[in-house]
């Protein structure tokens, strides 16, 4: 009876675990449909992520290509936001910092000062410059520290709020660890020309920094800049000599920069003919005329300019040694100034009458 009894009850138990089993089934397949879409819904997310952080890091060098420096920065700060570690948004920001340092300069904002305008701008670089100096080794952090350098002298030159040494300091404990780092050599180098420090020891930085043929426009910036109307004794010889090396090597140079040069180093109307031998005798007479046609290539000089050109090149020929063409072109010369009393003409005179007594 017993017996009976489990086998009545049997057909009525089984229904259940089919169905349980039939739950466990769908639950997980649930639960693997929720799996995968949430996966999927996580690789879109990831994607959005990337393509916005590329979009991002895409327009903070565009910025920084169009020389919209202070934008580049702002852009690789709101990068830096989500990922204070991201080291290719760090690496923009120092370096667009860095490119504004060299490239620095205000415009003008009504209601506010250049000296003002510079100081804000200053303050927005320094201290990324000051926070990428830990992160970097070897000749990089030798280029953050010249660039924390110019800074200090910006800061003392264009904003007029900073005293001291703390610029040659920088770029002296740059050199130390890289004797031969681009930028610290060319910031030392122009900063001993404007303070008076030894011109020897500067034309040396600079040259160092030429030779590493990194830069080269913002080296030959620093390096113009500093011996242009500097008023001691070999300036003018290495100004020629460097401009000399740029018209060889077809290097890029604006017509406001020949034009002082010009006036520094070949001025037809100079007083003291000792500097314009100077500058005639850097380099020889041949590539010295070359360099100075280069430099005076205006079209449209006119009278002036030709007669400045018979000018120069008579003392040319005079250096070169030859000394009765070039009293012939002095006396050509003395004969078409006839009428032109001035500078000019008291240097031809002067000319004639030192070769004459030759």
């Amino acid at each position: 009876m017993e017996k009976e009894i489990q086998k009545a009850d049997s057909p009525a138990k089984k229904p259940w675990p089919v169905f349980m089993g039939w739950v466990g089934n769908t639950t997980a397949l649930i639960g693997l449909f929720a799996s995968l879409a949430g996966g999927v819904a996580w690789f879109v997310n990831h994607h959005r992520q990337k393509e916005e952080y590329q979009a991002k890091i895409a327009l903070a060098e565009a910025q920084a290509k169009q020389e919209e420096y202070q934008a580049s920065l702002q852009t690789c700060a709101e990068i830096l936001k989500a990922d204070p570690l991201d080291r290719t948004a760090l690496d923009l920001q120092l370096n667009t910092a860095m490119q504004w340092t060299e490239d620095f300069h205000v415009s003008d904002i009504e209601g506010k000062s250049s000296a003002e305008q510079a100081a804000s701008a200053l303050d927005e670089i320094l201290p990324i410059l000051d926070a990428a100096l830990p992160r970097t080794k070897g000749a990089q952090a030798a280029d953050v520290q010249a660039h924390i350098g110019w800074v200090h002298w910006l800061n003392k030159h264009i904003a007029y709020r900073e005293f001291g040494s703390a610029a040659e300091q920088n770029f002296r404990t740059a050199l130390a660890s890289d004797p031969s780092n681009v930028y610290a050599n060319a910031m030392l180098g122009n900063w001993m020309l404007q303070n008076g420090a030894s011109f020897t020891q500067a034309v040396q930085h600079l040259e160092i920094a030429v030779s590493t043929g990194k830069v080269r426009p913002f080296v030959r910036e620093l390096q113009l800049g500093g011996l242009i109307y500097l008023d001691k004794p070999g300036a003018r010889a290495e100004l020629i000599k460097a401009v000399g090396q740029m018209r060889a090597s077809n290097e890029p140079i604006d017509g406001g920069t020949k034009r002082r040069i010009l006036a520094y180093c070949f001025d037809s109307v100079v007083r003291d003919h000792a500097e314009l031998v100077e500058s005639l005798s850097a380099v020889p007479p041949d590539e010295s005329w070359r360099t100075y046609l280069w430099l005076d290539d205006n079209a449209d000089g006119g009278q002036f300019q030709q007669l400045a050109h018979d000018f120069i090149h008579a003392n040319v020929l005079e250096l070169q040694g030859n000394r009765q063409e070039a009293l012939d072109s002095y006396r050509l010369l003395d004969r078409k100034l006839e009428n032109k009393p001035g500078s000019m003409k008291s240097s031809v005179d002067a000319a004639i009458a030192r070769l004459s007594k030759k």
